[in-house]
């Protein structure tokens, strides 16, 4: 039996039962669609590592999607209707990869702090107005993406979530940043862009690992005294 599947842009509107069967199915492709849902079945595919359902039109998830604890790279951006992820999310205990961008998302459940594995988190192009919550104890997080969202403010826990290399907010409604981003020690790139910031905390000049800033469109006031000192040890600064 094949372990990988490929059904993508064939015009579907429902998976093919044929599916439910492959118990040895590890990589499920079938982005390109015209699905409007998963089957509940979907969550006794309990080998699967890879779903990619990229650009379809679901509007929701089902909870069964929690019991593919094996899963490692999860796609379901593009949807247009999804607006919301399932509570059971959390059971992806092997997730590293999450794309939800260009979603209609409004809130992320707090299960996500569940997922210990997570590596890479890409939620651009919904309607979040905070962080998720769930981010917090993500301790393997290396890479979060939250390009035109709706977020206003920076949470001061934001510090905690240390393997962070890249904090991507480009586009959200930010006025100012928490002192305590200085806890960032491993940040590597940090995109400011198109905010409303006016001031910055002098913290930033803590972030030794920082190797790109970019502040652009944005209306900070003077120049910080630290811009330099980040310059001057090799990060390069866009503003």
């Amino acid at each position: 039996m094949s372990e990988r599947y490929d059904i993508s842009n064939r015009g579907l509107v429902s998976l093919p039962d044929e599916i439910r069967g492959m118990r040895e199915l590890r990589e499920l492709y079938i982005y390109d669609n015209k699905l409007e849902a998963l089957p509940d079945w979907v969550g006794e595919l309990r080998e699967l590592r890879v779903l990619d359902a990229n650009r379809n039109r679901f509007a929701f998830l089902p909870d069964s999607i929690g019991a593919l604890s094996h899963l490692y790279y999860l796609y379901i951006a593009d949807q247009q209707h999804l607006n919301a992820l399932p509570e059971t999310i959390g059971g992806l205990t092997s997730l590293a990869y999450l794309n939800a961008s260009h979603d209609a998302l409004t809130s992320i459940p707090a299960t996500l702090g569940e997922i210990a594995t997570l590596v890479e988190l890409r939620l651009d192009d919904n309607t979040l107005r905070e962080i998720p919550p769930g981010v917090r104890p993500l301790r393997k997080l290396r890479e979060l993406h939250l390009t035109s969202n709706q977020i206003a403010q920076l949470p001061e826990w934001i510090g905690e979530v240390t393997s962070l290399r890249r904090l991507a907010l480009r586009n959200n409604k930010l006025r100012s940043l928490p002192a305590s981003i200085n806890g960032l020690s491993n940040l590597r790139d940090l995109d400011l862009r198109g905010n409303e910031l006016r001031t910055l905390p002098d913290s930033i000049a803590e972030l030794s690992s920082l190797e790109r800033l970019d502040l652009r469109w944005n209306a900070i006031a003077g120049t910080p005294w630290w811009l330099k000192t980040l310059e001057g040890r090799g990060c390069t600064v866009w503003r």
